[in-house]
């Protein structure tokens, strides 16, 4: 095979599977030119994988399947730990979400994680873990078409890794649960081994966001680790991870500001102007969550570009 010929085939080879009507400042540009490009790319996948339709699919499970899961959480809660850990545990949940937003569904919130209920184990449980479940398998969903991969685990693996899934995020909850129990006295701990610290300066308030946060980024990577049907690397995907917190940080400070000042849900929805907000935040919350998995895939080809020119 002669040079002309090498260098078509290589060509070809690193335009394979490029969305952009322009792929050279992707896959050969340089400085600026480069992160422009990357976002371009991953603009037009969002847009050729109908990740706008993808995204109402995933508001729409996830919604049905928040209060599911809030049900699990207090029981799983109620049982390792005590009620009175429950009401902490809806304070913490109601503290990090904008109040514009949660205001309208808090008392439903409330409802279903005090309401007693039978254990974790009861039938009425697990048909909660299998609607939220839904929630989880519309992430899925929307990750293997941003990676592009096509879905070959079995129905048995599949489900599995969701419950998994589901399970664990209320036990991280109810870990953090214990940590503002332990909290308040962690001041009076910290008095004792250091004399002149004030024990008051420990308050549940001062471990509110850095948790949240904590929690936030450990199920990001978690759902790009385990839900997508090909593991990838993690230099692979902490870029989309970091873009998705970023965004979802900024979307929710905006999405409160214009809920408190713009936005009038109540006269065309009445009593279902909080559902239909809460809907509408988790639909961008979701295109966000997608548009990172476009992300990483752009990464990814312009990272495979520059390893076969080399």
């Amino acid at each position: 095979m002669n040079a002309d010929a090498k260098e078509t085939v290589r060509n070809a080879a690193m335009t394979h599977g490029v969305v952009s009507e322009d792929p050279e400042a992707l896959l050969r540009g340089t400085g600026w030119r480069v992160p422009v490009a990357i976002f371009r790319e991953a603009g037009a996948r969002l847009w050729s994988d109908d990740a706008f339709g993808l995204a109402g699919n995933v508001a729409f499970r996830a919604l049905l399947a928040l209060f599911p899961f809030l049900i699990f959480t207090s029981s799983m809660t109620a049982f390792i730990g005590d009620k009175s850990m429950a009401s902490d545990l809806i304070s913490f949940l109601i503290a990090i979400v904008p109040t514009a937003l949660v205001e309208p569904i808090v008392s439903e919130v409330q409802e279903v994680m005090t309401v007693q209920r039978g254990g974790v184990l009861s039938v009425g449980i697990l048909l909660t873990v299998w609607f939220a479940v839904g929630g989880v398998d519309g992430v899925r969903v929307g990750l293997n078409r941003a990676y592009g991969i096509r879905e070959t685990r079995s129905v048995v693996v599949l489900y599995t890794t969701q419950v998994v899934m589901v399970v664990l995020a209320s036990l991280v909850l109810v870990v953090v649960g214990y940590l503002l129990v332990l909290a308040p006295r962690a001041g009076s701990w910290l008095h004792v081994l250091v004399p002149g610290f004030d024990p008051a300066a420990v308050t549940v308030r001062l471990v509110r966001y850095p948790a949240a946060a904590l929690i936030l980024i450990v199920s990001l990577f978690a759902a790009h680790v385990f839900l997508p049907a090909r593991r990838t690397r993690f230099s692979s995907i902490w870029p989309g991870v970091v873009f998705t917190v970023a965004v979802w940080s900024l979307l929710t400070a905006l999405f409160s500001f214009y809920l408190s000042n713009f936005a009038d849900y109540s006269s065309y929805y009445a009593g279902l102007a909080g559902i239909v907000a809460a809907l509408y935040f988790m639909y961008l919350a979701a295109l966000v969550l997608l548009f990172g998995g476009e992300l990483n895939r752009a990464v990814r080809i312009r990272r495979l570009a520059r390893a076969l020119r080399q």
